[in-house]
């Protein structure tokens, strides 16, 4: 069993990324097989994001190269055995390789997160005696970091033009422990600090696009 702690992780946005390739194939395996275009560019261990996919559980996360042979790339740790979820021959759309990761730095320790649930539907029948439900949509997640407000800190601008511009920007958590968790998120920044506890704080929410992906090395 692990037990990640939280209090020491870092965090950092996908800031600069490669041309967008077209994916033409993604293999059904317990550790998918994705065919790029030439000269995609990822090497192996490099971090890509799915920018589109036919498999929608597949669009928006975040891998690393595991292994690349020319145009194929394994998608470290993505199982894609399950054809109920991931229909064999439907997963093409496109990627792009994230070239560089800037750290979000002087953030405070008080790391919050709403969401995550289910949504639940009643289906009970006149024949029932107990009131039933079944799960139906996981509830969208939200983290929100809280920071010291400084508009000179290196990371300010990037983060700021991020959130304005409405688009799907990846992120990293880094735990103590080594582990890392990508994914991707709508980020949101107030470019007004507020006053809390006595210094000027500002606060980052990432609207989560997609499941994470946890490498622990």
């Amino acid at each position: 069993m692990a037990i990640y702690k939280v209090q020491g992780s870092s965090l950092a946005i996908g800031s600069a990324f490669g041309a967008t390739k077209t994916m033409s194939a993604v293999t059904n395996a317990t550790e998918a097989v994705a065919t790029l275009e030439a000269s995609h560019g990822i090497a192996v261990n490099e971090l890509f994001h799915v920018v589109s996919s036919g498999w929608q559980r597949m669009n928006d996360r975040v891998f690393r190269a595991k292994a690349v042979a020319t145009n194929d790339v394994t998608v470290e740790g993505f199982n894609t055995t399950v054809t109920a979820d991931y229909p064999a021959g439907e997963g093409a759309g496109s990627v792009r390789e994230i070239s560089t990761w800037t750290p979000i730095t002087q953030l405070l320790s008080d790391i919050s997160s709403s969401g995550g649930g289910f949504r639940k539907a009643e289906v009970t029948q006149l024949s029932d005696i107990r009131v039933r439900q079944i799960t139906t949509l996981a509830e969208a997640v939200v983290l929100q970091f809280k920071f010291h407000f400084d508009p000179a800190l290196p990371w300010y601008n990037t983060v700021l033009a991020a959130a304005r511009s409405g688009a799907v920007f990846p992120y990293r958590i880094t735990y103590p422990s080594g582990a890392k968790e990508y994914g991707s998120a709508l980020w949101g920044m107030n470019s007004q600090g507020v006053p809390e506890n006595g210094v000027l704080v500002g606060t980052l929410d990432l609207d989560v696009q997609s499941d994470s992906t946890i490498y622990l090395t």
